[in-house]
């Protein structure tokens, strides 16, 4: 009789074998051409667990301290989410709902990390999976982990319409890859297409929580999604790794104290900026702090106060870059705007700001008389909103990437092309 191909082999969980996936050396080519280790294993499996255990340890360094998990094939691991930004999904759920929801479904289950962390808000969470064998290794991993996630093998959308509970949160991560394994971002050239569902699931919930590629034009997916009531750009270490939606047709309404708001077609959402540390998390979540999440309403008015380059110059993180609305800058910090479209802002005392900071040391209109001085020399170089490129003007003119000190090249409000000459400003400047 043999096992079935979806079933877990149960030698993998045997102490010897986990113990030797957590510690041999061995690489993968050599595990794919060296005698086996263990009888009633195989090459695959064995390769598989070391794959996964060694690239969890990076991404997932809790799941990888974890006695007696499983990992699924490097395409699953590749696509989950890291832990840095799961968690934070959990934090939406427990901060900025009006109820806290008992039963959520996610849609699009895959390895379960975003389900493990979303359990960890107080829920119930069902895991819908298509592929069998990963369905099996996820529950298999809840249990160890003993989280509150009931696994399904079964296709999302259809899942839940059967399932007969009431749901108070949907999740999905839509694939974003089309049947040539080509990576698209589009809402529509995702799988499953919340564009079609979207009016299904609402009917089944009153909260859909939707993750896209950070690709995704957020004022194309506003217009798309029709009734978006939140929207968290989220970064790790300044990188942009996604964006949630927090959709809703009905906000308030489960909770009779609150007054009922309609968000039919609101183009005004609240935005957050995050940009979370991979750093490991405290339990009481302290890593959100100042700075880290910054927030405001979409589609405010514009500054047009401007400035030459000051004494200091404030480049916002990833995530505010990526969203493009700097009114609330404006209106929070006494900061102006070095040009329309150079998204550089400049005063002439530091701040706590969400993003780098520079000292400025030096400045010039740009011109090849001035850019004479730099010829050679070793500086790390931004353009905004200037003709050249960073290439261009570091082979036009010799200049070695790296050091201490930064060269931004931008235009100011008045046409003005200028060479700003900065250094990194300390937390606190002398006084």
């Amino acid at each position: 009789m043999t096992q079935d191909q979806n079933a877990i082999n149960p030698m993998l969980l045997s102490p010897e074998v986990q113990r030797w996936i957590r510690t041999t050396r061995a690489s993968l080519d050599e595990i794919a051409f060296a005698p086996l280790p263990f009888e009633g294993l195989s090459r695959q499996e064995l390769i598989q667990q070391v794959e996964g255990y060694r690239k969890a340890v990076d991404k997932l360094p809790r799941w990888g301290a974890q006695p007696g998990l499983l990992f699924p094939v490097k395409l699953s691991l590749e696509q989950c989410s890291s832990e840095a930004t799961a968690r934070y999904k959990a934090q939406v759920i427990k901060n900025n709902l009006e109820f806290h929801p008992k039963e959520i479904a996610d849609l699009t289950g895959g390895f379960g990390v975003d389900a493990y962390a979303l359990a960890q808000s107080g829920a119930r969470v069902h895991h819908f999976e298509l592929d069998e064998s990963l369905s099996n290794l996820v529950a298999h991993n809840m249990r160890k982990l003993k989280a509150e996630v009931l696994c399904h093998h079964a296709d999302g959308v259809k899942g839940l319409l059967e399932l007969k509970l009431p749901v108070d949160l949907i999740y999905l991560d839509p694939a974003r890859r089309d049947a040539q394994k080509n990576k698209v971002f589009r809402l529509e050239d995702c799988r499953p297409d919340i564009l079609f569902h979207l009016e299904d699931l609402l009917a089944k919930s009153p909260y859909v929580l939707l993750k896209t590629s950070p690709m995704l034009d957020l004022h194309l997916g506003l217009t798309q999604l029709k009734w978006v009531r939140e929207i968290h750009v989220v970064a790790v270490n300044n990188e942009v790794k996604e964006v949630l939606w927090l959709i809703s047709r009905s906000a308030g309404q489960e909770d009779k104290t609150l007054p009922p708001r309609d968000l039919t077609d609101n183009k005004n959402p609240k935005v957050y900026a995050v940009n979370l540390s991979d750093e490991p998390w405290a339990e009481d979540s302290s890593a959100v702090q100042k700075n880290i999440i910054f927030d405001f309403i979409w589609n405010q008015p514009e500054s047009n106060l401007y400035s030459t380059p000051l004494a200091y110059i404030f480049e916002p993180n990833g995530p505010l870059r990526k969203i493009g609305q700097y009114a609330a800058l404006t209106q929070r910090f006494p900061i102006l705007r070095i040009g329309p479209n150079a998204h550089l802002f400049t005063a002439e005392q530091w701040m706590d700001f969400p993003g780098r900071i520079f000292e400025v040391l030096d400045k010039w209109p740009f011109a090849k008389s001035e850019m004479k001085r730099f010829k050679g020399q070793k500086y790390n170089i931004t353009t905004r909103d200037f003709p050249q490129t960073v290439a261009h003007i570091r082979a036009t003119w010799q200049i070695k990437d790296g050091g201490q000190e930064y060269l931004f090249f931008t235009t100011d409000a008045r046409g003005i092309k200028w060479i700003i000459l900065c250094r990194k400003a300390t937390q606190y400047p002398k006084i």
